[in-house]
Formats: C-alpha cells, structure tokens, sequence
C-alpha cells in the first residue's frame, strides 16, 4: 500500500465551480484558501496540507498583503501565538529575503522549511518559527499566481519536504492556475 496521496480523485471541476460562487472579492478570498479543505477534505489530508495563505500585491503600496488564510485548526494555532496579526503582516514586493516576494518576481515557484523566509523582515526568525511549530508545519511551497497585480499562494504541509511528491506538486500547480483564472475580472 502507497503512502502516497492520489490527486487523480481531487474534483478539480468542483472546486471551480465552489470559487465561481463568489460575488465578490472577499468571498472569493476566503473560498481560494477554504474550498479544498471543504470539497476535499479527505484528499487534503492524504496530501498533509494544512494551510493556504492568499497574497496579492498591492500596487498603491508595493507591498504583498496577506488577505485570506485557510480556516483549519493548524492555521488557528499559528495565529494565536503571531506576535503581529496576520493581516497585519506586509512584506515588500521588492525585497530580497523574502521567498514570497522572490515567487511573485521570478514567477518560480519557492519553498522552505524555515518560516523565517516566509515572514521576513516583519518577524524575527524566532518568532517566525514559533508561529511555524506552533502550526505543527514542515514544510510550506509559495506558488506565484498570474492574476491582477500579481501575488501568490502559501501551501503548509505538516509533513517534511523530502516526503512532498509528484501529487502535491501536482495540485499546487493545478490549483494555482485555477485561483489564477478565478482572480482574472469576469
């Protein structure tokens, strides 16, 4: 018996249909970050995701908002011990360190096990990582999306990034083309 996770049953077309929903921004928001926990839950967990994070740039201010988090248990418990709020956390669209500023530039897709490089400069690295095991995460991919001024999607595995394969790959990708086509104007 495989260990790993099958993304062929994940209904992609469900999951569209849950984003196209939406009658505006806001519930599209927090649709994107909530929709695969809800219509797939039990393929999310043979993927051990448990966090998505939505982040746009916002062009006024040039810096990348965080704008919907998932809401699952894991999510919770990184918020609860945050020394700043999650909405509250803004990283520079030009910065160096950060590896969401450096997906949405290079369009490549970034990853770490080491929140330190996701919060980067508004949190230490200690505080970074206490949010990180307090969420019980290993491992977290930053997919860019191309979709209004730009931004990308956080995907939070709670297992390490050695065991992250072809599957979760996979439905990172596909799904963050469909939050892509989801954010386009309609």
């Amino acid at each position: 018996m495989s260990s790993q996770p099958d993304v062929a049953t994940i209904d992609y077309k469900g999951l569209e249909r849950s984003l196209q929903k939406a009658e505006n921004d806001v519930e599209l928001f927090k649709l994107i970050v909530n929709s695969p926990f809800d219509l797939a839950n039990v393929q999310m967990a043979f993927l051990f995701l448990g966090i998505i994070v939505l982040l746009l740039v916002n062009k006024k201010t040039g810096m990348i908002d965080r704008v919907a988090l998932s809401e699952t248990d894991l999510a919770k418990r990184t918020t609860e011990v945050s020394v700043i709020p999650f909405e509250k956390i803004k990283i520079s669209a030009d910065n160096a360190d950060n590896i969401i500023a450096k997906a949405i530039r290079s369009s490549q897709m970034q990853d770490t096990t080491d929140w330190k490089y996701l919060f980067t400069p508004s949190l230490t690295p200690a505080q970074a990582r206490i949010n990180q095991a307090n969420a019980g995460i290993a491992y977290s991919a930053v997919c860019p999306l191309s979709a209004r001024d730009g931004g990308a999607l956080i995907f939070s595995y709670y297992q390490y990034k050695e065991l992250v394969g072809e599957d979760q790959q996979e439905f990172m990708a596909k799904y963050a083309q469909l939050v892509s086509d989801s954010l386009k104007p309609r």
